[in-house]
């Protein structure tokens, strides 16, 4: 059994660090293969097809594989591959977006990012089941130890306690209501700061509105950077199209600031006796 030495909520999920790419770029033809063999285990996932899914493991993880939860996604996004090992060994995050419920929401739309493990074995890619020692989550980096090990008691003795309030509160959003127009274009913004030792991902749940876009500039947040989320409107009419609310979702805490959405029309003035 092992735990996570860092200094915070350890129930929550942990995902793995965006990863820069390698100095050596990996020969075309090796690059393809893995990509071609990563859309195919994804694409059983969103199917459901687990079984599917469970031919593209190596046959010394099937086991762990098969007692892992698994859940469908509703699509996949390229992934970013660092290759190690003269390029026969790949660690890939993903984008996997998914359903999950929230208690006050009720279903909504997350995009977590997730880490695989991939090792080239005659002449095939094969994801397979590795423990990091040291991985980055929301909180800094985690070192992965065995609570057998003699020293492990004290270790977790000297946790400092967090309350999830605490944890929560590392990221805020500046604003909880935005103003655009029911018949010109408009816009107007939020701004997402993260203030967690580790990185967060952004994103936006919102009604779909012909005309309408809302989306962060930058969808991964390091420890003390922001992101401006951007409101834009072209209306394709002037009908007034009253309120609707934004949800920005910031993963892996699942916390959810909801953005009030008005569409203001212009008070009639009186012109000459006249209604404009």
């Amino acid at each position: 059994m092992r735990f996570p030495v860092i200094v915070a909520a350890a129930c929550l999920p942990l995902f793995a660090q965006l990863v820069p790419p390698p100095v050596k770029p990996a020969p075309p033809e090796v690059d393809q293969a893995l990509r071609a063999r990563i859309g195919q285990f994804y694409q059983a996932y969103v199917d459901g097809k687990f079984r599917v899914a469970e031919q593209l493991v190596a046959e010394d993880s099937r086991d762990f594989f098969f007692e892992i939860e698994k859940q469908k996604i509703l699509s996949f996004e390229k992934s970013e591959i660092t290759y190690s090992d003269n390029f026969t060994k790949a660690r890939v995050l993903t984008i996997l977006p998914m359903e999950v419920r929230n208690a006050r929401l009720g279903r909504i739309t997350v995009r977590p990012p997730a880490t695989s493990f991939w090792k080239l074995e005659k002449g095939e890619w094969w994801w397979y089941h590795f423990t990091e020692t040291v991985v980055d989550t929301p909180f800094g980096k985690s070192v992965m130890r065995d609570e057998k090990e003699p020293d492990a008691a004290q270790r977790l003795a000297a946790f400092k306690r967090v309350s999830p309030s605490e944890v929560m509160s590392q990221v805020t959003v500046n604003g909880s209501a935005v103003a655009l127009s029911s018949y010109q274009e408009a816009s107007g913004e939020v701004t997402v700061a993260n203030n967690l030792p580790g990185q967060v991902t952004v994103d936006v749940n919102f009604p779909a509105l012909e005309g309408l876009t809302i989306a962060p500039e930058k969808k991964v947040l390091k420890n003390g950077e922001t992101t401006k989320v951007l409101f834009q409107y072209k209306p394709v009419n002037a009908i007034p199209k009253g309120t609707i609310t934004a949800n920005i979702v910031v993963q892996p805490l699942n916390r959810v600031f909801p953005i009030t959405v008005t569409f203001p029309v212009p008070r009639p003035t009186r012109v000459d006796g006249t209604i404009h």
